[in-house]
């Protein structure tokens, strides 16, 4: 896939999808700036691309935050003076029945979830469109790449907070398609099913102690293979291989798609 020297910000890079999506990125050939509320494990995303000869650097990063997407923003102008894609792959995921979800938990995943995505790409819109320009006689586009879910696109019990702020994150998506494909910038989705990631994994543990009967992670994990026609859980580089097609030239006439990865369980 064609990802030499393009410039890429990932956020949520300190662990799970977002950390894969900069390792499979960087080994494409793009240059990286991870992001992450947790500002070490960034700097350890950023430090295994280098140690593998890429080029990555790292911020502290509270996506919820206006101001510190102008500043990280405007640090990569800096640095690189250029934006190829951006990929919104910072989430939280926390499991509650409907009843017990007060509005203080739902309001902090719709900010993690969905204001984020809606300040990342106000603030990157402008680099983004930049470098989109200086491409297209060349053919190339700039890309939004945003993490939604499978839990956007259909129900889940104990996860209404969690679903809301998914299919928001799949509609501003396709909004923001049509409102930026003039500028040249592509904005598509990716819905993941059940990963094999801490908030994967974390997911099927609150689900557990609020009264699913499985008696182990072990055991839903294999009922999640079960159901799967692929027959086994996600892994993050599974994901991660949809973003760096989402990412590269060989999507520059994709916009507005929600692409499933999940092996077949939302269907069966």
């Amino acid at each position: 896939m064609q990802l030499k020297d393009k410039v890429i910000l990932v956020t949520g890079a300190a662990s799970g999808i977002g950390r894969q999506a900069c390792l499979t990125l960087a080994g494409g050939g793009a240059r990286i700036f991870a992001s992450d509320l947790d500002g070490a494990g960034a700097a350890e995303t950023a430090g295994r691309i280098e140690a593998e000869g890429g080029r990555a650097a790292s911020f502290a990063h509270d996506v919820t935050d206006a101001a510190a997407w102008t500043r990280v923003i405007g640090e990569i102008e800096r640095q690189a003076g250029r934006l190829d894609g951006l990929v919104n792959s910072a989430g939280l995921m926390v499991v509650r029945p409907f009843k017990e979800t007060d509005f203080a938990l739902y309001r902090r995943q719709q900010s993690v979830n969905v204001d984020s995505v809606w300040l990342g790409c106000q603030a990157a819109q402008a680099l983004l469109a930049s470098t989109a320009r200086e491409g297209k006689d060349r053919g190339t586009t700039a890309s939004i790449v945003n993490i939604s879910s499978i839990l956007g696109q259909k129900g889940g019990s104990m996860h209404s907070a969690y679903c809301t702020s998914k299919g928001a994150v799949r509609l501003m998506t396709k909004a923001l398609a049509v409102e930026l494909g003039r500028l040249q910038i592509r904005v598509n989705s990716v819905h993941p099913g059940l990963v094999e990631t801490p908030l994967g994994i974390g997911s099927m543990q609150d689900m557990i102690s609020h009264g699913v009967p499985l008696p182990s992670i072990e055991a839903a994990v294999g009922m999640v293979a079960q159901r799967t026609p692929l027959g086994r859980m996600a892994q993050p580089a599974d994901v991660a291989n949809v973003i760096a097609f989402l990412c590269a030239d060989e999507s520059a006439y994709v916009t507005g798609t929600e692409l499933t990865v999940d092996g077949g369980y939302s269907i069966n």
